[in-house]
C-alpha cells in the first residue's frame, strides 16, 4: 500500500524551509519574548547591573527594582498585600531549584524591608483582595547583558520579573538581571520532574506575555482571567509536593472547571494524583485528557525513558509501568483524528551529532513500532523521525532529570495531502532522519 505523505505542524515546516528568522520575529511582535531594552527600574532606583551576579544577588537587585515600584500603589498609612505567582523556567514553563530560591529571597526582602506591603500566600482568597501580584521568569542566554536566548549550554542565565497591580490592571515594573549559570539549580521541581507529558500551554503563554509587558501597559487579558485557576494549581502543586494526594487532586479538579483551567499542568497534576491514589481509571481518563489536549496544540512531548544507548524502556515498574497505558491512549486518539502522525526522537546535546541522530530515530521507530500493535490503520500514515540533539528544550547536556525533556519523543499531528511513494530517507520539505511509514 502506498504511504501517506504529510506536512508536519506549520510552525516546524517553516523552520525546515529556512523561515526560521521570520518566525522569530513574529514571536517578538507577539510578545512571547522580551524586546531589546534597558531594564526598566522606578525613579531614583538603580537599575540591576549587566554584569552576571551569583545568583541571590541578581535576585535582590531585581526583587529592589520591582519592589520600588509598589510605593505609588500604596496609601500612606496602611499596608498593601503582595502575592507571588510561582517564577518559572521561561523554556518548559516548570518550577525549579532556582525560581523557588529566588521565591525565597523576594519574600525575604518583603519582609524586611518594605513595611507597607503584606507578602500573603497566592490563594483565591488572596486575589479577592485586589492585590499587587509579582511573577517572572528565567532563562539561558548568550551572554551578560544579552536577551537573546541560548540554544545550548550557557554560562549566563537572565531573570526578569514584572509587580502588576491588580486593582487598576496595570504593571508597574519590569527589571531585568543577569545571572552566573554556575549558580543556578536547574532541577525541575518534584511536581514537574514527575509529570508525563509538556506541551506548549496556553497559560504559559500567558503568563510569559505578561512577564514581558511594559510599565505603564495592561496585564495580559487571558492571564487576568485564568488568574483563581494559576492560584488553585499553585496551591495544589504544593499539596502533591508534600504528599498531599487527595488534596492536590481536590484542587485540580477545581481548578480544571475554572476559565484558564484546561491547561496542562491541571491534566498532569489530575493524572498523578489519581495514580498515586489508586484510582487508574481516573488517571487513565486524565491522561487521554492530556493527550487531546497536546495533540489538539499539534506537539505532545512525552517523557519515555529509555535504557542508556537503547530501545527498550527502563525495567523499573515504578518508572516505565504506566508506558502501555500511555501509548495505548496516544494509539487511539492519534487512529482516530483526520491527520498523519509524525514521532519524533530526540536527544540530549551531549554525544556525537551521529550517535544522536541514530539513536533518537531507533527510539522513535520502536515507539512507533507499538504504537502500531495498538492502532494498525496508523500505519499508511505515520512516520519516525530522528531529530538528533538539534531542537532542545533545556540544553544543559547533563543527562540526568534536569533535561530530560531534551531525551523526549514528541507526537506531532499535521496534514496528509497526498500520497507519495518512494519517499527518499524522509519525509516532503526533506528532514533529515525521518523514515517513512511501511
Amino acid at each position: 500500500m502506498p504511504n501517506a505523505a504529510f506536512s508536519p505542524p506549520p510552525a516546524r515546516r517553516a523552520a525546515e524551509q529556512g523561515l526560521v528568522p521570520l518566525l522569530l520575529a513574529a514571536l517578538l511582535l507577539a510578545g512571547c519574548a522580551v524586546p531589546m531594552a534597558s531594564p526598566s527600574a522606578p525613579a531614583g532606583v538603580a537599575a540591576p547591573t549587566r554584569e552576571a551576579l551569583p545568583l541571590d544577588g541578581a535576585v535582590v537587585a531585581l526583587a529592589e527594582a520591582m519592589l520600588a515600584s509598589t510605593r505609588d500603589a500604596v496609601r500612606p498609612g496602611t499596608r498593601r498585600g503582595i502575592v507571588i505567582d510561582p517564577l518559572i523556567d521561561r523554556a518548559t514553563g516548570a518550577e525549579t531549584g532556582a525560581t523557588r530560591s529566588m521565591e525565597t529571597v523576594i519574600g525575604r526582602l518583603v519582609r524586611e524591608r518594605y513595611p507597607a506591603l503584606e507578602l500573603k500566600p497566592f490563594t483565591v482568597a488572596s486575589l479577592d483582595e485586589q492585590p499587587l501580584i509579582l511573577l517572572g521568569a528565567i532563562t539561558r542566554v548568550q551572554a551578560p547583558g544579552s536577551v537573546v536566548n541560548a540554544p545550548g549550554p550557557s554560562d549566563t542565565y537572565r531573570i526578569w520579573g514584572v509587580v502588576g497591580d491588580l486593582r487598576s490592571g496595570t504593571i508597574l515594573a519590569r527589571p531585568m538581571a543577569w545571572v552566573r549559570a554556575d549558580t543556578v539549580d536547574a532541577t525541575p521541581t518534584a511536581f514537574f520532574r514527575d509529570s508525563p507529558a509538556w506541551t506548549d500551554d496556553v497559560m504559559q503563554a500567558a503568563y510569559l506575555r505578561t512577564c514581558s509587558s511594559l510599565p505603564g501597559t495592561r496585564i495580559d487579558p487571558a492571564y487576568l482571567r485564568g488568574l483563581r485557576a494559576q492560584a488553585m494549581v499553585a496551591e495544589a502543586v504544593g499539596a502533591y509536593e508534600r504528599g498531599e494526594m487527595a488534596r492536590a487532586r481536590a484542587l485540580y479538579v477545581a481548578a480544571e472547571g475554572e476559565p484558564g483551567g484546561q491547561q496542562a499542568r491541571v491534566l498532569n497534576g489530575l493524572y498523578l494524583t489519581n495514580w498515586a491514589l489508586g484510582r487508574r481509571p481516573e488517571a487513565e481518563a486524565a491522561f487521554g485528557r492530556l493527550v487531546g489536549y497536546g495533540l489538539s496544540r499539534n506537539r505532545l512531548a512525552v517523557k519515555l525513558l529509555f535504557r542508556p544507548g537503547g530501545t527498550e524502556f527502563v525495567r523499573d515498574p515504578g518508572v516505565s509501568g504506566p508506558y502501555p497505558m500511555w501509548l495505548r491512549q496516544i494509539a487511539a486518539q492519534a487512529a482516530g483524528r483526520e491527520s498523519c502522525l509524525v514521532v519524533e526522537g530526540h536527544a540530549s546535546v551531549t554525544g556525537s551529532s551521529e550517535a544522536n541522530d541514530r539513536l533518537s530515530l531507533a527510539r522513535a521507530q520502536a515507539v512507533r513500532a507499538r504504537l502500531l500493535r495498538e492502532a494498525p490503520p496508523l500505519e499508511p500514515r505515520s512516520a519516525a523521525a530522528g531529530r538528533g540533539a538539534r531542537q532542545p528544550i533545556i540544553g544543559l547536556g547533563t543527562d540526568d532529570m534536569r533535561d530530560a525533556l531534551d531525551r523526549r519523543v514528541e507526537f506531532l499531528p499535521g496534514a496528509c495531502p497526498a500520497q507519495v511513494a518512494g519517499l527518499a530517507g524522509g519525509v516532503p520539505g526533506g528532514v533529515p532522519g525521518a523514515v517513512p511509514a511501511g
